[in-house]
């Protein structure tokens, strides 16, 4: 089938025309993904709601998952904005840390299918898929290290990773119900807590 031809490499949108098209259907990805899971959404449904041929589709887009990957980082986009609109509120850095958190785990929870398609790309081995989602992790790091004022720069990246792979682990847990969302806030608070209380005692 084509859609799983996840090895091919999209075509350049090299004219201002091209690069209109390929926004619309990146656009139509992310509209749809707002009400509609991953797994149930049909390429050729985002064609139609781009207003374009399936064979133009895959020129831009040979697969689903290199598409619905640059439709992460359209709303990539919007959630870093969330995340780190504003300067995270708090004095020290384990008080920005829980803001910073709490914002990212508050924008899974009114977007669920962004998370789920999180959970799909992550374990692609698609190279486009794979730089399109090392982009958004990595702005996702870099709004938690932007949150590190009073760390040793020599830590941060461990704060940072710790983290990012604890509040994933959780909300994966909350995406299939087996733990609240009061249950992230608060395990992802302790986990700050341990750390910085261990660094104080270091």
């Amino acid at each position: 089938m084509v859609d799983e031809l996840v090895h091919d490499s999209p075509a350049r949108a090299a004219t201002p025309a091209q690069r209109q098209r390929r926004s619309r259907i990146v656009s139509a990805a992310a509209y749809m993904l707002t009400d509609t899971p991953y797994d149930e959404i049909q390429i050729k449904d985002v064609a139609e709601r781009a207003e374009l041929a399936l064979g133009t589709l895959y020129r831009y887009f040979p697969s689903k998952e290199q598409l619905f990957a640059h439709a992460l980082l359209e709303w990539g986009s919007r959630f870093e904005e969330v995340v780190s609109r504003r300067s995270p509120s708090g004095d020290s850095d384990p008080e920005r840390l829980r803001t910073t958190l709490a914002r990212a785990a508050r924008a899974f929870e009114r977007s669920p299918n962004f998370f789920q398609l999180i959970t799909v790309l992550e374990v692609s081995r698609d190279p486009e898929v794979v730089g399109s989602f090392a982009t958004f992790s990595n702005s996702f790091s870099a709004a938690l290290s932007d949150s590190l004022c009073e760390t040793d720069p020599d830590d941060r990246d461990a704060v940072v990773d710790v983290l990012v792979a604890l509040l994933g682990s959780l909300m994966r847990g909350w995406w299939l119900g087996r733990i609240s969302m009061r249950e992230v806030h608060d395990r992802t608070d302790s986990a700050i807590a341990l750390l910085y209380r261990g660094a104080d005692e270091a």
